[in-house]
């Protein structure tokens, strides 16, 4: 343990060592380590919150050499961010929320901010246009709320339990509450031990897909004008805390590092194109150069208020694609071959879906657009359109279809004929055992 600050408070509490049991959350004052504080606000702009490092319980490891992490493009101290990893068919990631809550409701997230949340994630990593991340950049990665448990039994993707102890992110909650970590995201909401979020590690040095791979949140900081109130109630505590899960330091871990190429690669943050960045910074600075550049501040991965955040960089994508494809290739539910094939890549993670083609034109469109498909076989064919959240938006075609080349028009319409909005969707072709997605821009 020596070797390694993992985890921070987020698991010192278990054993009683970081703060006391008198805290709690609402609508009036909360007390936190025998501090008391009016509300969720007054206490995120505090000093104790700032200096005591709250936005975020990621603490990295130190920096020592891990033998078992030497290899492969992204590790744990280093980054060959070679452009086989920039986006190509989107990576889906489904994703169960688990509410732990008080039996007086406290905690309960609502269904309503759940999706939001989801519609954030997506906003960011996809940099869908109009939304506050369609500056950054497009990362190819969507989440979903899973639409199966792990039984195979339908499910909206959200779990919710009423257990106090769980409530103040203590005891082992998630050995009996997660869904398999190999094929699922498990993000927990309850009062996260005082932060607004944290993961426990990076997938380079966990044991990926044990129970404890985990991304808690601060129930009261999740979802789009989330109840904790400004600067932090726009959601993107889970897009940075995400980051953390696909293998991203904090811009300023490890302090300036260098700016030079390659070594940049293997100091700060391992990438070269964030800026170098001596500390965290907070509220939204007009400039600031902690070191001899720019600092990133602008970047999901700095502390930030979140509408300052905007960004992911080219090779910040590049490093979590990579370690989705390296570390966590069995979260990938429907994927199709990174573009221009990866080196690194094993069988069966990123399949090529050479047997499918889908496309439609025009893209972007208004109102009307034509969605072309190709199946190798004639067999049971099905196609639907989702919006970013994951729900379904209309089923084209459900059934059997001879094999060949086939066009369908779609009108902007859902399942009951109602018009859509504007906005980025995504069609899903099944056909022989094989599943392919692409991204679609409605303009009205």
């Amino acid at each position: 343990m020596s070797k390694v600050k993992l985890y921070a408070c987020a698991l010192m509490v278990l054993v009683g060592a970081c703060w006391s049991p008198a805290l709690r959350a609402g609508d009036g004052p909360i007390e936190i380590n025998g501090l008391k504080f009016e509300s969720w606000s007054e206490y995120t702009q505090s000093d104790y919150f700032r200096s005591n490092g709250k936005r975020c319980g990621f603490n990295a490891p130190e920096e020592e050499k891990d033998p078992f992490q030497e290899s492969g493009d992204c590790p744990l101290y280093s980054t060959n961010p070679t452009a086989e990893y920039d986006p190509g068919d989107i990576l889906t990631l489904q994703v169960v929320v688990h509410v732990l809550a008080r039996k007086t409701g406290e905690g309960a997230v609502p269904d309503s901010l759940i999706h939001s949340q989801i519609d954030i994630l997506n906003e960011d990593f996809l940099a869908i246009a109009g939304s506050n991340g369609e500056d950054g950049t497009y990362g190819g990665i969507q989440f979903v709320l899973a639409s199966d448990d792990p039984d195979g039994n339908p499910t909206n993707g959200i779990t919710r339990h009423s257990k106090y102890l769980w409530f103040l992110d203590a005891e082992n909650y998630w050995d009996p509450l997660a869904w398999d970590p190999n094929r699922y995201i498990n993000i927990y909401t309850n009062l996260a031990s005082g932060y607004l979020g944290y993961v426990p590690w990076l997938p380079q040095n966990s044991p990926v897909g044990s129970n404890e791979d985990r991304i808690v949140v601060l129930h009261s900081a999740f979802g789009r004008n989330a109840p904790i109130g400004p600067p932090y109630d726009q959601g993107r505590t889970l897009t940075h805390e995400m980051g953390h899960y696909l293998g991203l330091w904090h811009t300023f871990d490890f302090g300036c590092g260098s700016d030079s190429l390659p070594t940049c690669y293997t100091s700060g943050d391992r990438i070269c194109d964030t800026e170098s960045e001596a500390s965290n910074h907070f509220g939204c600075p007009v400039s600031s150069a902690t070191c001899d550049t720019p600092d990133p501040i602008r970047n999901y991965m700095n502390y930030t208020d979140d509408l300052c955040m905007w960004e992911f960089t080219t090779e910040q994508v590049r490093r979590m694609r990579c370690t989705t494809e390296e570390y966590r290739g069995d979260l990938v539910d429907v994927a199709t071959s990174v573009s221009g094939g990866s080196s690194g890549s094993s069988a069966g993670v990123f399949p090529v879906r050479a047997a499918l083609h889908l496309e439609n034109l025009p893209n972007p469109f208004n109102p009307v657009t034509e969605i072309r498909y190709r199946i190798p076989e004639a067999g049971p064919v099905r196609l639907d359109l989702f919006s970013p959240s994951g729900r379904l938006v209309r089923t084209l075609v459900n059934g059997v279809r001879n094999g060949g080349d086939h066009a369908i028009r779609w009108d902007g319409s859902d399942n009951a004929g109602l018009p859509v909005a504007s906005g980025v969707y995504f069609s899903r072709l099944q056909a022989g055992g094989e599943t392919i997605t692409k991204r679609m821009a409605l303009v009205r």
